[in-house]
């Protein structure tokens, strides 16, 4: 990539804009096979691009004969036509200003209706913690510690560290044989086991105020997020129930 080409890019040209639009420059009057040609782009997308230089005042055409020729307009229009484009856009966000309660009473026009979304990978594990970490309340969480839970623990660990000193809450755990708790700080937290023989399963539940987090790992992180008053409350009711068999853990044995 030459420097001019680079500079164009900045100013907001595509890369075929940029090399048509250089082209143009080095040639002057040309037709639209002599700009294919010198730029290296095909002849019917050369066509195209050198109609959105024209729609941005970066070009203009001629005829000489029966021949139809494009010409470059002088550098110096890059200057205004950054200005009109940066007008456009300062329209565009007063007008998306203006729009945004419009849009927000659309999205809420169901005020009881579960907001649920679904995210992957490990950015999207760790998008979820910090939506679930704004919250204040008594946060619960159920686990079972296997090989998939443990690699969730391990994306981004100082984050999830944190989290388990700010929060405080009930967790539950069912600890897989072969496997150890994960590092964390359980100062706030009072803590119970299920036997994984007699209650097997794989993930992890979270709750705190209205909403309910779940995570899986398959071939990849993967969660799903709940913000509904009933959704918390039933999955509540189900975490107090497993609370109430569970087996309360003494936390200094855990360190």
């Amino acid at each position: 990539m030459t420097e001019a080409t680079s500079r164009l890019l900045e100013l907001g040209l595509t890369d075929k804009e940029a090399g048509v639009y250089l082209a143009m420059l080095e040639l002057g009057p040309a037709s639209v096979q002599e700009i294919a040609r010198k730029s290296g782009v095909n002849r019917s997308t050369s066509y195209l691009t050198i109609e959105a230089l024209k729609e941005r005042g970066l070009a203009s055409s001629s005829t000489r004969g029966k021949k139809m020729l494009f010409t470059a307009e002088s550098p110096s229009r890059l200057a205004a036509v950054l200005n009109r484009e940066r007008e456009m856009l300062e329209q565009k966000k007063q007008k998306l200003q203006e729009s945004i309660p419009y849009f927000l009473a659309l999205y809420n026009a169901v005020e009881d209706k579960p907001q649920v979304r679904f995210f992957e990978g490990e950015e999207g594990m760790m998008a979820v913690r910090e939506i679930m970490q704004r919250s204040h309340g008594e946060y619960l969480s159920f686990t079972a510690i296997d090989a998939g839970t443990l690699r969730i623990s391990k994306i981004n660990e100082p984050q999830r560290m944190n989290m388990s000193r700010r929060m405080h809450g009930r967790f539950i755990y069912s600890l897989k044989p072969g496997f150890a708790l994960p590092k964390m700080d359980l100062s706030n937290w009072e803590v119970r086991e299920l036997p994984f023989g007699t209650s097997p399963f794989t993930g992890e539940i979270n709750i705190v105020d209205d909403k309910v987090a779940a995570y899986v790992v398959k071939n990849k992180p993967l969660a799903f997020l709940v913000e509904n008053k009933e959704m918390a409350i039933l999955f509540r009711a189900l975490f107090d129930a497993a609370w109430r068999v569970a087996k309360p853990v003494n936390k200094s044995k855990l360190v």
